[in-house]
């Protein structure tokens, strides 16, 4: 996501969250061998859509999956246990 590319991701229920939750890329069944093929066709024949995805998993990772952000959240945890 940070490198500013569409992901593929398996579709286990977190990652669902974080990827669609994004719009940075698309989920399969990593068991399902035809799901992970038409991801990767539509990502290579949809160019602009996929530059979209990677758009937005770059301004994901920058607004909310980074360190800066989990520091806080873990700070206010360790000030929580008193």
């Amino acid at each position: 996501m940070a490198a500013g590319l569409p992901v593929i991701a398996s579709n286990y229920p977190l990652w669902e969250t974080i990827v669609e939750g994004s719009k940075c890329g698309i989920c399969v069944d990593p068991l399902n061998v035809q799901e992970i093929s038409d991801a990767i066709s539509y990502i290579i024949n949809h160019p602009s859509d996929a530059q979209k995805m990677g758009c937005n998993g770059q301004k994901a990772v920058a607004e909310k999956y980074n360190w800066a952000i989990e520091e806080m959240k873990l700070i206010n945890v360790y000030k929580g246990i008193k």
